[in-house]
């Protein structure tokens, strides 16, 4: 767990992956926001990490309640340790885009609070607004963002991975690597977990965004995602951000520069899509 930003938690861990014979990482994250007067958890992990996000929970909660939990999207990373959550916070609402969730949580009907893209909570000091998924992995996929730490929480979105060391011939990138488990994820090496872009070694390349969205979002080789980062930018001009909290990747600390890179990525995703003429 880290302190990211004051009342928000970096919560979840890393899972394990082999390329070319060498352990990569990939983060699976949750965020917790506390305010004054309520607290949320963006996404509840996976369930690998079940115990460790309950311990996360009680031990940055400090005593308090969780009041709600929002799952980006109804997918095993960011809502599969649902159960487990409200079973130990009898008290938390489930909100966001809830439209499916009985179907899959029967057990906890009556405590799904529908929200919708422009709705927004009051935490207290601060207030957490549910903002459009421009990247998204599912139709009801929601993003967030935090007027306190001023953090916009991204869900499958701005995914990129880092390069990967090749047993007994130096450095190569992952996408090098033919047939490495956990390929599809933005993986970084042991010892880079919990750390921002700006404290990695390097800030991510275009090429390596590239490889880890058109591998994660298979979507982006067939769609010109221009218009989406025009509106982007059109929230963070309405949204102030200092950060941006993926689930699937280190805390972005420079946005500027992530947002201009990320768009080069799916830019180049799509193009090396399209027929030679």
């Amino acid at each position: 767990m880290r302190n990211i930003a004051p009342g928000v938690f970096w919560l979840g861990g890393c899972l394990s992956a082999y390329s070319a014979g060498e352990e990569v990482h990939y983060h699976v994250s949750s965020y917790l926001v506390v305010g004054s007067r309520a607290s949320i958890l963006v996404d509840t992990g996976d369930p690998a990490h079940r115990e460790l996000v309950l311990a996360q929970l009680d031990a940055a909660l400090a005593g308090r309640t969780l009041d709600y939990v929002f799952p980006t999207h109804p997918e095993i990373p960011h809502a599969g340790n649902l159960p487990a959550i409200l079973d130990r916070y009898p008290m938390a609402r489930v909100v966001g885009d809830v439209r499916d969730y009985w179907l899959h949580y029967p057990e906890f009907d009556g405590r799904f609070d529908p929200r919708r893209a422009g709705d927004r909570i009051d935490l207290g000091d601060r207030e957490f607004r549910f903002v459009p998924a421009y990247i998204r992995d599912l139709e009801n996929t929601l993003w967030g963002h935090d007027s306190g730490a001023r953090m916009l929480f991204v869900s499958d979105g701005f995914s990129f991975v880092h390069d990967v060391p090749a047993p007994e011939s130096g450095d190569v990138a992952i996408h090098d690597v033919p047939n490495s488990d956990g390929e599809d994820e933005p993986v970084h090496r042991p010892g880079q977990c919990r750390l921002t872009s700006g404290e990695m070694p390097e800030p991510p390349s275009v090429e390596q965004a590239a490889y880890g969205t058109g591998k994660a979002l298979y979507w982006t080789k067939f769609v010109d995602v221009s218009s989406a980062f025009r509106a982007i930018e059109r929230t963070l001009d309405e949204l102030p951000t200092a950060l941006i909290g993926p689930a699937h990747g280190n805390v972005i600390d420079d946005v500027d520069g992530m947002l201009r890179t990320s768009l080069a990525a799916h830019r180049r995703v799509y193009d090396a899509a399209r027929p030679v003429k």
